[in-house]
Protein backbone atom coordinates (compact mmCIF):
# COMPACT_ATOMS: atom_id res chain seq x y z
CA UNK A 1 0.00 0.00 0.00
CA UNK A 2 1.69 3.20 -0.94
CA UNK A 3 1.74 5.86 1.43
CA UNK A 4 -0.25 8.06 -0.20
CA UNK A 5 -3.30 6.01 0.18
CA UNK A 6 -2.42 4.93 3.86
CA UNK A 7 -2.43 8.61 4.75
CA UNK A 8 -5.93 9.10 3.53
CA UNK A 9 -7.20 6.19 5.39
CA UNK A 10 -5.62 7.37 8.19
CA UNK A 11 -7.33 10.70 7.66
CA UNK A 12 -10.92 9.04 6.94
CA UNK A 13 -10.60 7.05 10.05
CA UNK A 14 -9.71 9.70 12.32
CA UNK A 15 -12.81 11.63 10.79
CA UNK A 16 -14.63 8.82 11.60
CA UNK A 17 -13.40 8.35 15.03
CA UNK A 18 -13.85 12.33 15.58
CA UNK A 19 -17.84 11.65 14.16
CA UNK A 20 -17.98 8.50 16.55
CA UNK A 21 -16.75 10.84 19.67
CA UNK A 22 -18.74 13.63 18.61
CA UNK A 23 -22.14 11.25 18.64
CA UNK A 24 -21.28 10.14 21.74
CA UNK A 25 -20.10 13.47 23.27
CA UNK A 26 -23.67 14.71 21.99
CA UNK A 27 -25.69 11.67 23.05
CA UNK A 28 -24.37 11.69 26.69
CA UNK A 29 -24.49 15.24 26.66
CA UNK A 30 -28.15 14.86 25.71
CA UNK A 31 -28.52 12.38 28.24
CA UNK A 32 -27.07 14.37 30.98
CA UNK A 33 -28.93 17.18 29.91
CA UNK A 34 -32.80 15.35 29.72
CA UNK A 35 -31.48 13.82 33.16
CA UNK A 36 -31.17 17.01 34.79
CA UNK A 37 -34.14 18.51 33.43
CA UNK A 38 -36.17 15.88 34.51
CA UNK A 39 -34.42 16.09 38.28
CA UNK A 40 -35.25 19.94 37.97
CA UNK A 41 -38.75 19.67 37.17
CA UNK A 42 -39.44 16.95 39.41
CA UNK A 43 -38.25 18.42 42.43
CA UNK A 44 -39.85 21.98 41.23
CA UNK A 45 -43.13 19.69 41.12
CA UNK A 46 -42.47 18.41 44.59
CA UNK A 47 -42.12 21.93 45.90
CA UNK A 48 -45.28 23.37 44.02
CA UNK A 49 -47.05 20.65 45.19
CA UNK A 50 -45.81 21.28 48.87
CA UNK A 51 -45.21 24.50 48.98
CA UNK A 52 -42.11 23.67 50.21
CA UNK A 53 -38.68 21.92 49.72
CA UNK A 54 -39.03 17.89 49.98
CA UNK A 55 -35.57 18.28 51.81
CA UNK A 56 -35.49 18.68 55.61
CA UNK A 57 -33.33 18.28 58.61
CA UNK A 58 -34.68 14.87 58.30
CA UNK A 59 -33.46 14.09 55.36
CA UNK A 60 -30.65 11.66 55.13
CA UNK A 61 -27.07 13.70 54.07
CA UNK A 62 -28.69 17.05 53.76
CA UNK A 63 -26.63 19.68 54.67
CA UNK A 64 -28.68 22.99 56.92
CA UNK A 65 -27.79 26.42 55.19
CA UNK A 66 -28.99 29.58 56.47
CA UNK A 67 -29.70 32.33 54.61
CA UNK A 68 -29.53 35.99 56.91
CA UNK A 69 -31.81 38.46 55.88
CA UNK A 70 -30.58 41.23 53.42
CA UNK A 71 -27.80 38.22 51.68
CA UNK A 72 -26.90 39.58 48.38
CA UNK A 73 -25.31 36.85 45.87
CA UNK A 74 -21.63 37.00 46.77
CA UNK A 75 -22.89 36.11 50.60
CA UNK A 76 -24.77 33.62 49.68
CA UNK A 77 -22.28 31.69 47.21
CA UNK A 78 -19.13 32.73 50.55
CA UNK A 79 -21.95 30.67 52.77
CA UNK A 80 -22.27 27.53 50.01
CA UNK A 81 -18.64 27.26 48.93
CA UNK A 82 -17.79 27.39 52.81
CA UNK A 83 -19.90 24.44 53.36
CA UNK A 84 -18.02 22.56 50.44
CA UNK A 85 -21.69 22.36 48.35
CA UNK A 86 -20.18 24.15 45.26
CA UNK A 87 -16.82 24.26 43.85
CA UNK A 88 -16.80 27.20 41.65
CA UNK A 89 -18.06 30.54 42.71
CA UNK A 90 -17.87 32.23 39.66
CA UNK A 91 -20.03 29.34 37.40
CA UNK A 92 -22.60 29.23 40.48
CA UNK A 93 -22.73 33.31 40.20
CA UNK A 94 -23.18 32.98 36.23
CA UNK A 95 -25.55 30.36 36.22
CA UNK A 96 -27.77 32.10 38.72
CA UNK A 97 -27.86 35.34 36.81
CA UNK A 98 -28.10 33.14 33.32
CA UNK A 99 -31.27 31.31 35.49
CA UNK A 100 -33.22 34.48 36.39
CA UNK A 101 -32.26 33.60 40.16
CA UNK A 102 -30.84 36.42 41.16
CA UNK A 103 -32.67 38.93 43.41
CA UNK A 104 -35.10 36.15 44.07
CA UNK A 105 -32.96 33.79 47.00
CA UNK A 106 -35.38 33.34 50.01
CA UNK A 107 -33.88 34.13 53.86
CA UNK A 108 -33.94 31.53 56.30
CA UNK A 109 -32.68 28.12 56.85
CA UNK A 110 -32.74 25.65 54.08
CA UNK A 111 -31.65 22.03 53.73
CA UNK A 112 -29.10 20.75 50.42
CA UNK A 113 -27.80 17.76 49.44
CA UNK A 114 -23.96 17.75 47.96
CA UNK A 115 -25.23 16.00 45.24
CA UNK A 116 -27.62 18.50 44.19
CA UNK A 117 -26.48 20.56 40.63
CA UNK A 118 -26.26 24.05 40.86
CA UNK A 119 -29.49 24.54 39.64
CA UNK A 120 -31.58 22.22 42.14
CA UNK A 121 -29.80 24.54 44.73
CA UNK A 122 -30.87 27.61 43.07
CA UNK A 123 -34.45 26.22 43.11
CA UNK A 124 -34.73 25.38 46.83
CA UNK A 125 -32.97 28.40 47.78
CA UNK A 126 -35.90 30.22 46.17
CA UNK A 127 -38.20 28.49 47.84
CA UNK A 128 -39.84 29.72 50.80
CA UNK A 129 -37.91 27.92 53.68
CA UNK A 130 -40.30 25.50 56.06
CA UNK A 131 -41.23 27.75 58.96
CA UNK A 132 -41.55 26.12 62.61
CA UNK A 133 -45.41 27.46 63.83
CA UNK A 134 -45.93 28.06 67.54
CA UNK A 135 -49.32 28.91 69.21
CA UNK A 136 -49.45 30.85 71.95
CA UNK A 137 -52.12 31.12 74.24
CA UNK A 138 -53.62 34.31 76.10
CA UNK A 139 -51.97 34.68 79.73
CA UNK A 140 -48.07 33.34 79.10
CA UNK A 141 -45.56 35.24 80.82
CA UNK A 142 -42.32 36.04 78.64
CA UNK A 143 -40.32 33.41 80.11
CA UNK A 144 -43.35 30.75 78.88
CA UNK A 145 -42.98 31.87 76.02
CA UNK A 146 -39.65 31.09 75.41
CA UNK A 147 -39.97 27.93 76.79
CA UNK A 148 -42.27 27.44 74.26
CA UNK A 149 -40.47 28.20 71.44
CA UNK A 150 -37.32 26.34 72.61
CA UNK A 151 -39.16 23.49 72.64
CA UNK A 152 -40.11 23.74 69.42
CA UNK A 153 -36.30 23.49 68.13
CA UNK A 154 -35.65 27.60 67.68
CA UNK A 155 -32.14 28.53 68.64
CA UNK A 156 -32.34 32.38 69.55
CA UNK A 157 -29.76 33.10 71.96
CA UNK A 158 -31.65 33.25 75.03
CA UNK A 159 -29.14 35.78 76.42
CA UNK A 160 -29.33 38.31 73.96
CA UNK A 161 -33.50 38.32 73.73
CA UNK A 162 -33.69 38.65 77.49
CA UNK A 163 -31.35 41.83 77.16
CA UNK A 164 -33.85 43.26 74.24
CA UNK A 165 -36.46 42.42 76.31
CA UNK A 166 -35.20 44.83 79.18
CA UNK A 167 -34.45 48.30 76.01
CA UNK A 168 -37.33 49.22 74.72
CA UNK A 169 -35.34 52.06 73.16
CA UNK A 170 -33.98 49.53 70.39
CA UNK A 171 -38.02 49.57 69.35
CA UNK A 172 -38.83 53.12 69.52
CA UNK A 173 -40.70 52.93 66.30
CA UNK A 174 -43.42 51.19 67.59
CA UNK A 175 -46.54 53.65 68.65
CA UNK A 176 -46.85 51.51 71.96
CA UNK A 177 -43.08 51.32 73.03
CA UNK A 178 -42.73 54.70 73.52
CA UNK A 179 -45.55 54.79 75.92
CA UNK A 180 -44.25 52.26 78.53
CA UNK A 181 -42.55 53.45 81.04
CA UNK A 182 -39.15 53.04 82.82
CA UNK A 183 -39.67 51.36 86.09
CA UNK A 184 -36.66 50.08 87.95
CA UNK A 185 -38.52 47.26 89.54
CA UNK A 186 -40.45 46.04 86.25
CA UNK A 187 -40.24 42.84 84.85
CA UNK A 188 -39.33 42.65 81.29
CA UNK A 189 -39.78 46.28 80.08
CA UNK A 190 -42.09 44.72 77.16
CA UNK A 191 -43.94 41.55 78.98
CA UNK A 192 -47.34 41.95 78.03
CA UNK A 193 -46.84 43.29 74.41
CA UNK A 194 -46.23 39.92 72.92
CA UNK A 195 -49.31 39.75 72.00
CA UNK A 196 -50.89 35.71 71.77
CA UNK A 197 -51.31 34.80 68.63
CA UNK A 198 -49.67 32.03 66.17
CA UNK A 199 -46.69 32.81 64.76
CA UNK A 200 -44.51 31.48 62.03
CA UNK A 201 -40.59 31.51 62.59
CA UNK A 202 -37.48 30.34 61.01
CA UNK A 203 -35.88 27.90 63.24
CA UNK A 204 -32.62 30.22 63.13
CA UNK A 205 -34.66 33.69 62.92
CA UNK A 206 -32.68 36.04 64.75
CA UNK A 207 -33.74 37.60 68.47
CA UNK A 208 -34.71 40.55 67.27
CA UNK A 209 -36.59 39.59 64.42
CA UNK A 210 -38.56 36.86 66.87
CA UNK A 211 -39.24 39.87 68.65
CA UNK A 212 -40.55 42.14 65.97
CA UNK A 213 -42.86 39.70 64.89
CA UNK A 214 -44.89 40.20 67.91
CA UNK A 215 -44.89 43.62 68.39
CA UNK A 216 -45.66 43.66 64.32
CA UNK A 217 -48.76 42.40 65.78
CA UNK A 218 -49.32 43.95 68.93
CA UNK A 219 -48.88 47.36 67.09
CA UNK A 220 -51.69 46.11 64.42
CA UNK A 221 -54.34 44.84 67.00
CA UNK A 222 -53.54 47.92 69.07
CA UNK A 223 -54.37 50.64 66.33
CA UNK A 224 -57.18 48.83 64.99
CA UNK A 225 -59.05 47.94 68.26
CA UNK A 226 -59.22 51.99 69.61
CA UNK A 227 -57.49 50.61 72.60
CA UNK A 228 -55.37 54.30 72.93
CA UNK A 229 -58.73 56.48 72.88
CA UNK A 230 -60.70 54.37 75.21
CA UNK A 231 -58.18 54.08 78.14
CA UNK A 232 -57.71 58.23 77.54
CA UNK A 233 -60.95 58.70 77.97
CA UNK A 234 -61.05 56.70 81.15
CA UNK A 235 -58.37 58.07 82.59
CA UNK A 236 -55.76 55.09 82.08
CA UNK A 237 -52.70 54.72 79.93
CA UNK A 238 -52.71 52.26 77.33
CA UNK A 239 -49.73 50.44 79.63
CA UNK A 240 -52.00 50.71 82.67
CA UNK A 241 -54.78 49.11 81.05
CA UNK A 242 -52.58 46.38 79.70
CA UNK A 243 -51.18 45.81 83.29
CA UNK A 244 -54.80 45.44 84.95
CA UNK A 245 -55.59 43.20 81.77
CA UNK A 246 -53.29 40.82 82.73
CA UNK A 247 -54.40 40.36 86.05
CA UNK A 248 -57.92 40.06 84.55
CA UNK A 249 -56.57 37.17 81.98
CA UNK A 250 -55.54 34.90 84.81
CA UNK A 251 -58.15 35.46 87.41
CA UNK A 252 -61.52 34.23 85.96
CA UNK A 253 -62.98 32.95 82.31
CA UNK A 254 -63.61 34.83 79.60
CA UNK A 255 -67.32 35.52 80.48
CA UNK A 256 -66.66 37.31 83.57
CA UNK A 257 -63.47 38.95 82.64
CA UNK A 258 -65.66 42.54 81.93
CA UNK A 259 -67.10 41.86 85.95
CA UNK A 260 -63.73 41.31 86.89
CA UNK A 261 -62.29 44.44 85.10
CA UNK A 262 -65.30 46.48 86.82
CA UNK A 263 -64.11 45.42 90.49
CA UNK A 264 -60.53 46.18 89.88
CA UNK A 265 -61.24 49.77 88.57
CA UNK A 266 -63.94 50.28 91.64
CA UNK A 267 -60.92 49.31 94.11
CA UNK A 268 -58.40 51.35 92.43
CA UNK A 269 -61.47 54.32 92.53
CA UNK A 270 -61.36 54.06 96.05
CA UNK A 271 -57.49 53.30 96.26
CA UNK A 272 -57.87 49.83 97.72
CA UNK A 273 -55.21 47.20 97.15
CA UNK A 274 -56.37 45.03 94.16
CA UNK A 275 -55.11 42.13 95.92
CA UNK A 276 -55.06 39.81 93.06
CA UNK A 277 -53.98 35.97 93.79
CA UNK A 278 -52.49 36.04 90.02
CA UNK A 279 -49.79 38.62 90.71
CA UNK A 280 -48.62 36.37 94.08
CA UNK A 281 -49.07 32.95 91.62
CA UNK A 282 -46.42 35.19 89.41
CA UNK A 283 -44.17 36.14 91.97
CA UNK A 284 -44.43 31.56 92.89
CA UNK A 285 -44.73 30.59 89.51
CA UNK A 286 -40.56 33.17 89.10
CA UNK A 287 -39.74 30.81 92.05
CA UNK A 288 -40.17 27.90 90.02
CA UNK A 289 -43.57 27.07 92.53
CA UNK A 290 -47.00 25.73 91.44
CA UNK A 291 -49.68 28.31 91.35
CA UNK A 292 -52.21 28.21 94.21
CA UNK A 293 -56.22 29.13 94.21
CA UNK A 294 -56.12 30.95 97.64
CA UNK A 295 -53.02 33.06 98.87
CA UNK A 296 -51.38 32.00 101.64
CA UNK A 297 -50.23 34.56 104.43
CA UNK A 298 -46.55 32.37 104.48
CA UNK A 299 -46.80 33.21 100.28
CA UNK A 300 -47.91 37.42 101.78
CA UNK A 301 -44.94 37.42 104.41
CA UNK A 302 -42.33 35.58 101.34
CA UNK A 303 -43.23 38.67 98.97
CA UNK A 304 -43.95 42.19 101.37
CA UNK A 305 -41.58 43.72 100.06
CA UNK A 306 -42.06 42.96 95.92
CA UNK A 307 -43.88 45.70 94.24
CA UNK A 308 -45.98 43.06 92.30
CA UNK A 309 -47.46 41.89 95.81
CA UNK A 310 -51.11 43.89 95.19
CA UNK A 311 -52.00 42.88 98.66
CA UNK A 312 -49.28 45.59 99.79
CA UNK A 313 -49.87 48.04 97.63
CA UNK A 314 -53.12 49.90 96.57
CA UNK A 315 -52.08 50.78 92.69
CA UNK A 316 -51.12 48.59 90.32
CA UNK A 317 -48.01 46.46 89.93
CA UNK A 318 -44.85 47.72 87.85
CA UNK A 319 -46.21 46.67 84.36
CA UNK A 320 -47.87 43.54 82.61
CA UNK A 321 -47.48 39.50 84.74
CA UNK A 322 -48.09 38.16 81.38
CA UNK A 323 -49.23 38.67 77.61
CA UNK A 324 -53.64 39.44 78.03
CA UNK A 325 -55.91 38.59 75.54
CA UNK A 326 -58.46 40.98 73.57
CA UNK A 327 -60.92 39.47 75.92
CA UNK A 328 -59.18 40.51 78.61
CA UNK A 329 -58.30 44.21 77.92
CA UNK A 330 -61.54 45.05 76.51
CA UNK A 331 -62.86 43.35 79.95
CA UNK A 332 -60.60 45.96 81.02
CA UNK A 333 -61.68 48.93 78.70
CA UNK A 334 -65.35 47.95 78.65
CA UNK A 335 -66.07 46.46 81.65
CA UNK A 336 -69.39 45.68 83.00
CA UNK A 337 -71.72 48.53 83.58
CA UNK A 338 -75.10 49.12 86.05
CA UNK A 339 -76.79 47.93 82.74
CA UNK A 340 -75.74 44.50 82.06
CA UNK A 341 -75.03 43.69 85.74
CA UNK A 342 -77.00 45.12 88.36
CA UNK A 343 -75.11 47.57 90.73
CA UNK A 344 -71.22 46.79 89.12
CA UNK A 345 -70.12 49.74 90.92
CA UNK A 346 -70.65 48.10 94.38
CA UNK A 347 -68.69 45.48 93.85
CA UNK A 348 -65.49 45.10 95.25
CA UNK A 349 -64.85 41.32 95.82
CA UNK A 350 -64.82 38.45 94.25
CA UNK A 351 -63.30 34.86 95.28
CA UNK A 352 -62.30 31.49 93.18
CA UNK A 353 -64.94 28.98 93.75
CA UNK A 354 -62.92 26.34 93.30
CA UNK A 355 -64.80 25.05 89.44
CA UNK A 356 -62.88 28.10 87.78
CA UNK A 357 -65.59 30.38 88.36
CA UNK A 358 -65.99 33.19 90.75
CA UNK A 359 -68.57 34.60 93.41
CA UNK A 360 -68.58 38.40 93.67
CA UNK A 361 -68.89 40.20 96.94
CA UNK A 362 -70.63 44.14 97.52
CA UNK A 363 -69.14 44.15 101.00
CA UNK A 364 -66.00 42.40 103.03
CA UNK A 365 -68.06 40.73 105.16
CA UNK A 366 -70.04 38.98 102.52
CA UNK A 367 -67.10 37.84 100.30
CA UNK A 368 -64.98 36.16 103.82
CA UNK A 369 -68.55 34.68 104.90
CA UNK A 370 -68.27 32.99 100.93
CA UNK A 371 -64.71 32.62 101.24
CA UNK A 372 -64.71 30.56 104.42
CA UNK A 373 -67.25 28.22 102.12
CA UNK A 374 -65.25 27.32 99.52
CA UNK A 375 -62.29 26.81 101.12
CA UNK A 376 -64.15 24.36 103.20
CA UNK A 377 -65.69 22.66 100.36
CA UNK A 378 -62.49 22.50 98.61
CA UNK A 379 -60.84 21.13 101.70
CA UNK A 380 -63.35 18.13 102.04
CA UNK A 381 -62.35 17.26 98.67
Amino acid sequence: MSKKIGRTLFIFGLILLLVAVSIFGHYTGYNYVTAQNERLNSLNQQIELEGRSPINENTRGSVEIHIPRNSNMDDITEILYDEGLINNKIAFKVLSRINGFDGNYRSGTHYLLDEMSYDEMMLILTSKPDPVTITFPEGLTYRQMKERMKAAGMRFDENIMDEMMRRPNLFIDYDFMQAIPNYPNRDWMMQGYLWPDTYQFDVNESEENILRKFFDNTERKLLTGDYYERAESMGLTLDQAMTLASLVQKEGPMSEMPKIGRVFLNRLRQEMPLQSCATINYLREADGMAPILWVRNADLERYKDNPYNTYNISSLPPGPINSPGTVALEGVLWPATERSWPGANSYLYFVAKGDGTNDFSKTFEEHQEKAEKYSAAQQQN
